[in-house]
Formats: structure tokens, sequence, C-alpha cells
């Protein structure tokens, strides 16, 4: 199987989507933790890769795109694969999932040895030392051989509750009512004004990218996250969807130099969960559409469309039942669902932004996680809905070819190289 040409399209949509330096004549602040300082023309850059030379993807002068495009053409192939995960920063303290620092060793060697360099965090502390621990962080990745910033993730944080694995803890940060309060306020002035100070607070601290909003309707009372959502309406959700995408990534167009990339989720119908069952368990790996009213869970991710929304996240669930122009979809989750990403995400509604899978698509599903027998552990979770007796190497590549360009909750991209490059047998060596 080759995976060479999705390996390579995933990492353009992560660097180049990011503000990695805006295009510009004037000496921006350029400060550095690990790297050299070079003086070209009276101005200064880092030198990112300690050779001596300003190369093009340094130079603050030139245009995302063209620092993307250079950085790409010096990465190899296990670079590569480590831009197409998307891993979890550990705690280091008694909290695994959180606390108040990281585990800096695990960190190091997720971002130096395996070369990952995007990662969730959910640490709960101050906003001063929350800065200074993802500093540190970025102060590890200058130190790798290109010096690839990190780009740093989050789930919301900024709501009087907090679920494990689906958002952090306030602490620090302003709060504000629950999505599906905004949505009852139905005003889209006010819920731009809210990601622009959410914006600015994740900046302020270091984080670059926000895992939300969720643009899935609400139509099923007894689902658990349906606090997460604006509401039932798709066009009401979807006018405040728009307004959060522009507050969280500075304009009405697409990302600004100080904005915070936007990951709209789940794509698509996770809100038609059956019988609010949630995607998470295998129980509850099914949504269904009474009626016919798939269209209305597309909706609300037109307005972030058009506002330039950076990435998208596909739901867990497999859409059962399901018919799209006369073709039955396939009852695989939408991670691993050619009709859903390359089909109607790319095709129909032609988004090129990024394509971030999902925690844990690519996990084996064992008999804890199907039957919670024995006890299931907060590690065992695993949702690879559909495709549970792939290998895993099997699961990378079908997502992949899919249209994922980057798979959230793995920090290893040892699979890619696997599938790219074999390993040779002991015989062979």
């Amino acid at each position: 199987m080759s995976m060479f040409r999705p390996l390579a399209r995933a990492v353009p949509f992560l660097v180049a989507a990011l503000p990695l330096a805006a295009q510009s004549a004037t000496q921006p602040v350029v400060k550095s933790m690990a790297s050299p300082m070079l003086t070209v023309a009276g101005r200064q850059f880092r030198d990112l890769n300690r050779n001596g030379t300003l190369e093009p993807y340094e130079d603050w002068r030139l245009t995302s795109a063209a620092r993307a495009t250079d950085l790409i053409g010096r990465m190899t192939l296990e670079e590569k694969a480590g831009a197409a995960v998307h891993g979890s920063l550990s705690g280091g303290g008694a909290n695994p999932m959180g606390g108040s620092t990281y585990d800096t060793v695990a960190a190091t060697k997720a971002i130096l040895t395996r070369n990952v360099n995007s990662m969730i965090t959910r640490l709960s502390t101050t906003p001063a030392a929350f800065a200074e621990q993802n500093n540190t962080l970025q102060g590890i990745a200058e130190r790798g051989r290109l010096g690839i910033p990190l780009t740093i993730s989050t789930d919301p944080r900024n709501h009087f509750q907090a679920s494990a694995g689906a958002s952090v803890s306030a602490s620090g940060f302003s709060q504000w009512p629950e999505t599906l309060g905004l949505g009852a306020l139905d005003d889209p002035t006010l819920v731009k004004r809210f990601a622009t100070i959410i914006r600015q607070e994740y900046r302020a601290v270091g984080i670059q990218m926000a895992l939300s909003p969720q643009a899935d309707i609400g139509t099923e009372p007894r689902w658990a996250r349906i606090t997460g959502t604006f509401g039932e309406d798709p066009v009401h959700v979807g006018a405040l969807v728009t307004a959060y995408t522009q507050g969280m990534q500075g304009s009405s167009t697409g990302l600004t130099r100080a904005g915070v990339a936007t990951i709209v989720k789940h794509w698509v119908g996770y809100g038609a969960s059956v019988d609010g069952l949630d995607g998470h368990n295998y129980y509850g790996r099914f949504a269904r559409f009474p009626g016919g009213r798939f269209d209305d869970h597309v909706k609300p991710f037109l307005g972030a469309f058009a506002a330039g929304v950076v990435g998208v996240m596909p739901t867990y669930d497999i859409l059962d039942g399901l018919s799209i122009d006369g073709t039955p979809v396939e009852p695989v989750g939408a991670g691993f669902n050619t009709q859903l990403l390359a089909g109607q995400l790319r095709g129909k509604y032609k988004f090129r932004g990024m394509v971030l899978s999902d925690w844990a698509i690519t996990q084996d599903c064992a008999n804890e996680c199907m039957t919670g027998q024995p006890r299931q552990a907060p590690f065992q979770i695993a949702m690879p809905w559909g495709v549970e007796s792939l290998t895993k190497a099997q699961r990378f590549a079908k997502g992949m070819n899919a249209g994922i360009d980057q798979f959230g909750g793995v920090d290893d991209g040892q699979p890619f190289v696997d599938a790219v490059r074999p390993r040779r047998s002991p015989s062979h060596a």
C-alpha cells in the first residue's frame, strides 16, 4: 500500500495553515530559546537548523506558503510522519491527563525522538505558570534538527463545566456560559466577542489551536454532549459557528498572525447519535437521520468553511443506513469514510483545509473497550468503529487515503514510515 502522497499532503496543511510569520519588510521581535541568531541585511532571524545560513523557511519576510514549501523539502520521511500525528501532552504529577506541569521527559521523547510537532494540552494552572510550561516545550522543539515550533492545541476551557476528554477546567481563564447557553442567547456578535477574548487568552499562554467549536446540532436531548452545541436549529447554529470561527481566527476570511487555528467539529452527524448514546463508546457508535435530515447536520459547517476555518474534525460515528446520491455510505466511522471526506467535504463542499481525526481512532478496541468487562481503564479507550478487524497500519492507511491529514491522540508516526518504507527482516539486513 502506498501512502507517500497523502503523507506529504498532511504537512503543508499543518504548516502553511499556522501563523509561522506574516510577509513583512518590518523587523518583528525575534527571540531564540535554543537557536543561534543570524543578522542579514541589518535584520535578525533565527538560525533554526543551526547551519549559519538563512534558509527560506527561516525568513520571516517570505509568505507562510513559501516557507512551508521550503521546509517540506528539507524534512525526512520520519519528520513528515511526525507531522501527520497529533499527540497528547502528559501531566508531570499524579494526573497524567492534566495537572499543573508537563512530563517534560515524555514530551522530549515525543518531540525530539519521534518528531511530533502537534500536541494537545490539558493543563489546568495559572496563566503565568501555563505560559512558562509551554515556553519550556517550545525550547525543546527548537532543539530539533529543523527547529520546527510545536503547535499546542486545547479542548474548550472557558466554561463552568468540565468533562475529562472533552473540555478542561477554566482555571485562570475567563468563564462564560456553556456553549448551549450561548446558543440560547442567539447573539452572533456576543459569540464573536467571546471567541475574540478566548483567542487572546490562548495566545497569551502559548496555545495556537482550538479544537472547537462543535457545529453539531443537538437533535437528541438525551445525548451527553448536547451542552457543547449551540442548539438544534441548523441556521442559528451555523450563524454562531461562523461568528466563533471569525473571532477565534481573527478575521472573516481566514487565520491571521495573531489568530488561533480553529478546528470545527464533528463532520458530520455526531448530534444524531442513536438513543442519545455517545460515539466514544462501542455501544454508541451509530448515528441515524430520521426523515432524511442529513443535510441539516451539514448546514452549520458551511459558514465556517466560508470564513476560512483551518481544520475539520470528523465524527467517530458510523452513519447508519444513510445513502448519499443513491449510494449507501460505508459503515465505518467518518475518519475512515471516503464518501464523507473525499466525496462530500473535499469534493462537494470544496474544503481545502486540514482534516484532523478525533482521538484514538487507530487504537485497538479490546474486550474491555467493547463490553466494559473487565472494567475498562481510562487508557484503554479506542474508537476504530467499523474497522475493528484491521491492523493499526491498515487503519492509518484507510484513514489517510479517505482524507485524514493528521491523526489525533497519536504520538508516533512509525506506521506511516513502515507503510512507505517497510522494515527489513533480519534475513535481509
